[in-house]
């Protein structure tokens, strides 16, 4: 083996250097190793490369190399992966009559970590016994290379997992859904050290991916919508799994519209799933990694915070319908207090003022006329009469009571027998081969809106008839109700576009109403070929009854 002349005092000096704690990752220590060692060889120039234990390849030069020496050093560097085993080994190639080529094996352990190379003067190598001391310190190096590396993964891994839990604590106490995604794209570029990120969710029924939240202000992004299939965010919807791109432009799934639009380049691109409930609701994306190209670690760590914010953007979606839902109940127990109030005005109210005032004259007419008493009499007792119907009436559509006793057959049977209308209007009830049985709240729900189904057609069809027919589905256990009249219709699409506009939610509420039980709810008309109403909720089968 071929050795070099050096002093020896030195090479101790050098290794002493070799073993200070003071570098904080391995390229400052290695920066400053191969500055030393040109120092002290001397050499002309030199060029390291190193693989730290995660595969991860970074080259240092110093000085300036030759070209014939920059070509073997490139070409060594390119057939060089780090390996267990081999043997430590110096090299000498001559590059010319004046310069040589040394080439040593950073080693750690057992382990090959990486190359140095130096260009020396020719004469510089000679046949004494330094060779062996320049391999032990090239060992050192590698060695601690390796420990530093090791210790700043495992620091950095530490502030990751201390920042996971952070964030997770973050968005797990964040309610509010809007203030949740600007948190949850905030904290994806401080995790995987990008420039940008953004939230893109599913938008189902236009088949479109749409930013939301994106960490830029650029208010055309915030905006932007692309094709559900297209780009590397479709294709992670589409597969379900994380992706990493490091030359998007020349990957076929780019999708290059979005930098064109934005006047944006992105040089690499990491993309993971949202998924909720076994279906991708949206994807993350962290773009352009500043310091290299995203890792293996980074997809893993980003996928673990998109189950968590997957989590907390559902929870927060629930809050929001609950709020949503309670805001629509009050303002139903408003609109009920005055269909109840002008209920009692235009009907039990006015009757009953009619009755005292029916008394008085009476009153009056004992006096005055009383052969005209029994005649008034008789009046006032049908007036009483009425009244009492009116307001058992008024009673019954609010809450019957034989729902919860003798079910729904029983109590639409009662509902349609006792159906008056000034209009001459009438209900006729079809039981159909429904002989199952429906929760309490189920079969309430159901009533209501047949209830506001024929209120409806009393209201605004010109309707003779209404027929309530009812449909049981065995296999499916679901009953069908359907409400249809002999009215004049409407057009669907122009009634259902309008609701705001109308102001009249009653529709609506039929259909929230059957969503809540857990059924569904379907409207079918056209202009003068009347309406049905189709309502489909689940029957209890044996083992819930």
């Amino acid at each position: 083996m071929p050795s070099i002349t050096l002093d020896a005092q030195r090479w101790q000096t050098f290794s002493q250097l070799l073993t200070a704690t003071a570098y904080q990752n391995p390229q400052a220590l290695l920066e400053s190793f191969l500055q030393r060692l040109i120092e002290f060889w001397p050499a002309q120039a030199g060029a390291l490369l190193y693989i730290d234990p995660m595969n991860a390849p970074f080259s240092l030069e110093h000085g300036e190399l030759p070209a014939d020496g920059h070509e073997m050093i490139e070409q060594a560097r390119s057939v060089f992966e780090r390996t267990t085993g081999g043997e430590q080994d110096l090299g000498v190639y001559g590059i010319n009559d004046e310069l040589a080529l040394v080439e040593l094996t950073l080693r750690s352990g057992d382990a090959e970590v990486g190359l140095l190379h130096l260009i020396v003067a020719a004469d510089r190598v000679s046949p004494e016994n330094e060779g062996e001391l320049a391999l032990l310190l090239v060992g050192v190096a590698g060695g601690a290379a390796d420990r530093v590396a090791l210790l700043n993964t495992t620091r950095s891994e530490l502030d990751e997992m201390n920042l996971l839990y952070q964030v997770s604590q973050s968005i797990a106490s964040d309610i509010d859904l809007r203030s949740l995604l600007r948190t949850i794209i905030e904290k994806v570029t401080q995790i995987v050290d990008s420039e940008s990120a953004s939230l893109l969710l599913v938008d189902d029924v236009h088949k479109e991916l749409y930013f939301e939240t994106p960490s830029s202000n650029n208010q055309e992004l915030r905006s932007y919508r692309m094709p559900m299939d297209q780009g590397f965010a479709g294709w992670v919807v589409t597969h379900g799994q994380g992706l990493i791109v490091d030359d998007p432009q020349n990957d076929a799934r780019f999708y290059r519209q979005v930098d064109s639009d934005i006047s944006h380049q992105t040089r690499n691109i990491l993309t993971v799933p949202v998924r909720s409930r076994e279906r991708t609701v949206g994807v993350i994306q962290a773009v352009n990694k500043r310091n290299g190209p995203f890792t293996e670690h980074d997809l893993r760590t980003l996928s673990m915070l998109a189950n968590q914010a997957a989590i907390s953007i559902e929870n927060a979606n629930l809050y929001t319908k609950l709020k949503e839902e309670r805001d629509r109940l009050i303002r139903k127990e408003e609109e009920v207090r005055h269909q109840i109030n002008r209920d009692l005005h235009d009907g039990p109210t006015q009757s009953i003022a009619a009755i005292s005032m029916n008394i008085e004259f009476i009153k009056k007419l004992m006096h005055a006329m009383p052969e005209r008493v029994e005649d008034e009499l008789n009046s006032l007792a049908a007036l009483v009469k009425k009244t009492y119907q009116e307001l058992r009436t008024l009673l019954f559509e609010l809450r019957p009571l034989g729902l919860e006793t003798q079910g729904l057959i029983a109590t639409l049977h009662e509902y349609s027998s006792k159906f008056r209308d000034p209009s001459g209007m009438q209900v006729r009830f079809t039981p159909g081969n429904f002989v199952g049985r429906l929760a309490p709240q189920t079969a309430a729900a159901t009533f209501m809106i047949i209830q506001e189904a024929v209120n409806n057609a009393r209201k605004h069809a010109k309707a003779s008839m209404v027929w309530i027919e009812l449909f049981q589905d065995s296999e499916r256990h679901m009953l069908t109700a359907v409400v249809r009249d002999s009215g004049i219709g409407f057009d669907l699409q122009s009634i259902t576009t309008s609701y705001e506009e109308r102001g009249s939610f009653g529709l609506l509420n039929m259909g929230e109403r059957a969503t809540l039980a857990g059924g569904s709810f379907e409207i079918r008309s056209s202009a003068g070929e009347g309406t049905q109403i189709i309502i489909r909720v689940p029957m209890l089968v044996e083992d819930q009854n």
